[in-house]
């Protein structure tokens, strides 16, 4: 395979890469340049997969033709021993007045398709753009998958059955692309297979309004969740085909990570995907929930919606179109049937939506997603819904969260780091940093982690895992003085790379050392057996290695958390470590370094009030008996 067409941007990614694992701990000022170099890629970590690393030329396999129920497709010999099959279509591109529709079945294709190519990524922001901070990337037609397999002989394949592995990416369901993850390390050790799945984004994949639900032309339409939809859709292509390569399409684990375990719980919850998997691995996700007005209405109904609802969204478009404010544009929104409506929005280039929203940085923006519609997900809490087994898809579940989550978007945070040279982050203070990261990262692994296994756990018994990612090995250099070990840690999206191997582009793959590198190795090799034999049995056991340590289901008490980390740190272990959100409001009140009360109430108002995971744990009572009655509303970071 070649490299050919790959953007120059990556080309300075991966040299960034090699130059940060190749400078050692004091060297002079000509590596120390290729070190700053490397640290950009730090500052824009979420946004690697847009180097497109595998737009690359293919050479068809003949070994690798199969015939499944869509048409035959041919894929090429990929690395690690497997093939690959790239860039396959699952139903109809939404386009035109497909958009905001319920995806539609793809037609039987009649000629072999060379499947040799990733498919261009969900329409959404580009986080590279630095003089239009609305440009735009990927494509409304968008809707394909990826598969890697073992190298099988037809006759191997018609016996094998292996389980299969959907993956899920993350992006804050407004970003991101399924060929950041390449699965052929995975695959081809593990003897698995996986697949990628790729989903519409941000407006275009979560967008609430009546018009569309009056314009219903079949039931799922009226749904809010189409990129929720399209997952289902994904995972319904895998059921009726994935036999043709390998796979036991009554043997699926669902898999995703940050917004993609989100989407992993929320397809947990979903009715239409009933049957369509088997299994279940959040990482570092969420239960949060958007209640129907919220995502939907005027922020002055009765019901208000959301700054981002789709009313608002509207409005802003109308606002650019001429409107002189929102008076007016609400005005004139009311004005239009439902016809007019859907007309307006439909004639609107992806560059226009894509115009009138909220950045939170690095090609994220602010839209409702996970949408209590009342069709794809049940009109009320997530852990409501999974307190009773008859109201989801009960299945064995892992789930878990990383040590230091909200490292990774807290080192911008200006009251906590300053910038050298304009760009590298530095830590003003380091107990200060420590203290706040901590507060972020604990409250986001109780609340995504911990008080969903113990739900999950009453309602299905010992099919419950859950973990903690240790990990925060990176290294340390003397000049300029960076400690990636303390800016870093076990950052958010770090284990990804643990999981597939060093071929991805997520998950900070240039924090590589030869210091670090055999305890990775090991890891990583723990870690893929783990999640592999999970995929297998619906339980990780030892991960199919004697010297590893059974994993336990999840219990409120106990040895029930697996610690994940390098041999040399510990290893992988069991621990009884248990934190509720409880504790941390506890530990909140009593922290001593929080003298003055506006840092205790903006600690509060941060955790609980703003961020990925909703305000489900927010208590006025509670914020009052801190001292803040009259602080806040805060500008706090997303966690």
């Amino acid at each position: 395979m070649s490299l050919h067409g790959t953007p120059r941007v990556c080309v300075l990614f991966r040299k960034s890469g090699r130059a940060l694992r190749n400078v050692a701990p004091g060297a002079g000022e000509a590596n120390i340049k290729k070190l700053i170099i490397a640290i950009i890629v730090i500052a824009v970590v979420a946004a690697l997969a847009v180097c497109r690393p595998w737009a690359f030329k293919a050479t068809p396999d003949p070994l690798a033709l199969r015939h499944p129920a869509a048409g035959d497709v041919i894929g090429f010999a990929d690395k690690h021993d497997s093939f690959a099959w790239l860039g396959v279509p699952f139903a109809q591109p939404p386009v035109g007045d497909l958009r905001w529709r319920a995806p539609r079945p793809l037609s039987h294709w009649h000629n072999a398709r060379a499947a040799l190519k990733i498919s261009p990524p969900c329409l959404q922001l580009n986080g590279f753009a630095v003089f239009d901070k609305h440009a735009t990337s990927g494509s409304e037609d968008c809707l394909y998958l990826n598969i890697w397999t073992p190298r099988m002989t037809a006759d191997e394949v018609a016996q094998a059955h292996l389980p299969v592995m959907a993956w899920i990416h993350g992006g804050g369901n407004t970003m991101g692309f399924a060929e950041a993850t390449p699965g052929s390390h995975l695959a081809g050790t593990q003897k698995v297979i996986v697949v990628s799945l790729q989903y519409r984004l941000g407006v275009f994949g979560w967008f609430s309004l009546p018009a569309l639900r009056n314009a219903a032309a079949v039931p799922a339409d009226a749904s809010s969740n189409f990129g929720l939809l399209d997952l289902i859709a994904g995972l319904q292509w895998i059921h009726d085909n994935i036999a043709a390569f390998g796979g036991d399409p009554g043997n699926v684990t669902i898999f995703g990570e940050s917004a993609g375990g989100h989407d992993v719980m929320a397809l947990l919850a979903s009715p239409p995907a009933k049957g369509l998997f088997q299994r279940a691995i959040a990482e570092s996700g969420s239960v949060h929930a958007t209640p129907r007005p919220e995502a939907e209405n005027y922020i002055d109904d009765a019901q208000p919606g959301l700054p981002v609802s789709a009313r608002e969204f509207v409005n802003q478009l109308l606002i650019a179109d001429g409107a002189k404010d929102r008076a007016v544009a609400k005005a004139r929104q009311q004005a239009m049937d439902d016809t007019a409506l859907l007309s307006y929005l439909r004639g609107k280039s992806p560059k226009e939506l894509l115009t009138v929203v909220t950045h939170s940085g690095l090609g994220m923006y602010r839209s409702p997603s996970n949408i209590r519609d009342g069709v794809v997900l049940p009109d009320k809490p997530m852990l409501q819904v999974f307190a009773d087994p008859t109201l989801y898809n009960a299945v064995p579940v892992l789930l878990g969260g990383n040590h230091d989550e909200s490292k990774l978007f807290m080192l911008a945070d200006k009251d906590l780091t300053a910038k050298r040279y304009g760009f590298v982050p530095v830590i003003r203070d380091l107990d200060a940093y420590n203290r706040t990261t901590r507060y972020y990262s604990d409250k986001w692994r109780a609340e995504a982690v911990e008080e969903v296994a113990a739900v999950l756990h009453k309602s299905q018994g010992d099919t419950v895992f859950a973990y903690r990612f240790d990990w925060d090995d990176e290294p340390a250099y003397s000049f300029p003085k960076i400690n990636l070990h303390d800016l870093l840690g076990a950052a958010h999206s770090t284990e990804i790379n643990f999981i597939f191997g060093d071929d991805v582009t997520t998950g900070l793959p240039f924090v590589r050392s030869s210091a670090n590198g055999p305890g990775r190795d090991a890891l990583s090799d723990a870690m893929m057996g783990y999640w592999a034999a999970f995929a297998r049995d619906g339980a990780p056991g030892n991960g199919g290695r004697p010297g590893n340590p059974m994993w336990q289901p999840w219990h409120d008490s106990g040895p029930s958390l697996m610690t994940l980390n390098s041999p040399d740190h510990g290893g992988a272990a069991m621990s009884d470590q248990h934190e509720k959100v409880a504790d941390i409001k506890a530990r909140l009140r009593a922290d001593a370094a929080l003298a003055a009360p506006q840092a205790r109430c903006k600690l509060y108002y941060g955790l609980f009030h703003a961020g990925f995971g909703g305000n489900e744990y927010w208590n006025d009572t509670e914020y009052k008996d801190l001292g803040c009655a009259d602080a806040g509303p805060y500008d706090v970071p997303d966690d």
